[in-house]
């Protein structure tokens, strides 16, 4: 099975997460206008508890298993098998967990009957979402992404076109079985992803990774040991943040009912802020995912044989390359918040959140490398205990920042702020310390001048000319002149990709 560098694995990813992203987003704006403002607060009530189980279903997993396929050692021919076998049985013992947990959570935590029925449909679609998981993170961990890259494509496609069925044929018998139905979509997607990741894997079968089968054949305790000494403590740190995020959408109702907010109301306001807002500021996220994938195998060889200077080297090409479209995006959302969810949503729902959200989300296109990193140096552990602390600390904001009138539904915007704050920055302190690593802080303001800098001209712009009477060819003719200006600023600072620095990523 052909491998790529780093540099053409990160293309693959890119290229197909962007692809990916903006098919995402057409599913997205399809299901928003299907299903409606309610409709979407129940499905980002349930949305937290369907993280939660899949982090419990995959046991960290996909994080171990690229990480061991990286490694040159016989036994880790066995690596998929066992990863199989034990997403098979934490998926079984969770689905039937769910089943007699479902209906106390919906009417006495989220205090929302509505949720019940796609309560249970996350059952089934933990098995699909794990085993589709292992079979990307065996690929990724042979440095080979396009499998990755075309099953996300295809799972996509898949899964707007069962939307548009399913929500069409069940929305008539009411907004419940409409959510359901985009559940269900999700299962179509997850089957057909790995549908095509299985027509992969056995069309090399006689390349794959020191002969690794799917046959659970001549296992030891040892394999198993293997693949849990790095699952179990990067299932901690996923599983304190899915749980933390689990606990959101209970505290904002139970918090919000206490000042006077109905159920419905409670559902309408946390799915404006995690339905609308987080969506969008989100969106060059898979760039960020892309060029993590792609750096862990080489971090791990290159921590494995100690030399810390790639390793800097790999982290200074994410930062760069993660700034790159992150930055202008940062920009154009807080220069057009209102716009660009009547554009997408035909609502102006979530506009005053995106506002407040977009500039310091932009320190989470910087955690991502931080924390790959801290778990391909074995010290997965460290960055456990760093979202344990954030997440106590965030739930805690909560309670009592939901709890203000003044504040509402913005006490859990300013904890959600803070955790993002606070988790880049104490990943960052843990990374200069075990690879003695030090950001360039000369690029750090230069990129701090170029955001506000850039905003400043769109504001103007925004503010003193006219382009058009069309106000969306007036925002497109704004964001040219922005962009452009955004991108000779990097040019001039040195934050640009060069020449060097994809000499570096073409290394192995």
């Amino acid at each position: 099975m052909k491998k790529q560098s780093v540099a053409q694995g990160t293309f693959i990813l890119v290229i197909a997460g962007l692809i990916t992203k903006i098919l995402g987003m057409v599913n997205r704006v399809i299901v928003t206008r299907l299903l409606g403002e309610d409709g979407i607060g129940i499905y980002m009530l349930i949305a937290p508890t369907l993280m939660l189980l899949t982090t419990f279903a995959s046991i960290g997993l996909p994080i171990a298993i690229p990480t061991l396929i990286s490694r040159a050692n016989e036994r880790q021919k066995k690596v998929l098998s066992v990863s199989l076998i034990i997403a098979m049985v934490s998926s079984l013992l969770v689905s039937v967990l769910l089943f007699f947990i479902a209906k106390p959570l919906a009417i006495y935590l989220l205090k929302d009957e509505r949720t019940y029925l796609p309560l249970i449909s996350i059952g089934p679609l933990l098995f699909f979402v794990s085993l589709s998981t292992i079979l990307k993170a065996y690929f990724q961990g042979e440095q080979n992404m396009f499998p990755s890259a075309i099953s996300t494509l295809v799972e996509q496609i898949v899964r707007i076109v069962i939307s548009i069925l399913f929500i069409n044929w069940s929305l008539p018998y009411g907004i419940i079985y409409g959510v359901v139905g985009t559940m269900w979509a999700s299962i179509a997607g997850e089957f057909a992803s790995i549908l095509i990741l299985l027509f992969l894997f056995f069309k090399h079968i006689h390349h794959n990774h020191y002969g690794a089968t799917l046959k659970p054949i001549h296992l030891s305790p040892q394999n198993f040991k293997d693949v849990l000494a790095i699952s179990l403590p990067a299932t901690g740190s996923r599983l304190i943040g899915s749980f933390s995020h689990f606990l959101e959408p209970i505290i904002v109702v139970q918090c919000l009912f206490k000042i006077g907010y109905s159920s419905e109301l409670s559902a309408k306001l946390y799915g404006a802020v995690s339905g609308f807002a987080l969506p969008l500021v989100l969106m060059p996220s898979f760039i960020t995912n892309a060029i993590t994938q792609a750096i862990v195998p080489p971090i791990s060889q290159a921590y494995a044989s100690k030399r810390f200077d790639r390793i800097h080297s790999h982290l200074d090409n994410a930062f760069q390359l993660s700034f790159l479209p992150s930055g202008i995006y940062t920009v154009l959302l807080m220069l057009f918040p209102v716009e660009l969810m009547n554009l997408l949503f035909d609502s102006s729902t979530g506009a005053n959140y995106l506002i407040v959200m977009a500039p310091v989300f932009l320190l989470l296109y910087f955690q991502a490398p931080l924390t790959s990193t801290l778990q391909a140096i074995d010290e997965a552990t460290q960055a456990m205990s760093t979202t344990l602390i954030s997440s106590v600390i965030k739930i805690i904001m909560m309670i009592i920042l939901l709890q203000i009138p003044s504040l509402n539904i913005y006490g859990l915007v300013i904890a959600v702020l803070f955790n993002v704050v606070f988790v880049t920055a104490w990943h960052y302190l843990l990374v200069r310390k075990h690879i003695a690593y030090h950001m360039n802080m000369r690029s750090v303001i230069n990129a701090i001048l170029i955001i506000a800098v850039t905003f400043m001209l769109g504001s103007y712009l925004k503010l003193a000319v006219v382009f058009s009477t069309d106000s969306f060819l007036n925002m497109i003719m704004i964001s040219f002149i922005v962009g452009i200006a955004y991108l000779f600023l990097l040019f001039i600072c040195g934050l640009f990709p060069t020449g060097k620095m994809a000499d570096t990523l073409r290394s192995k």
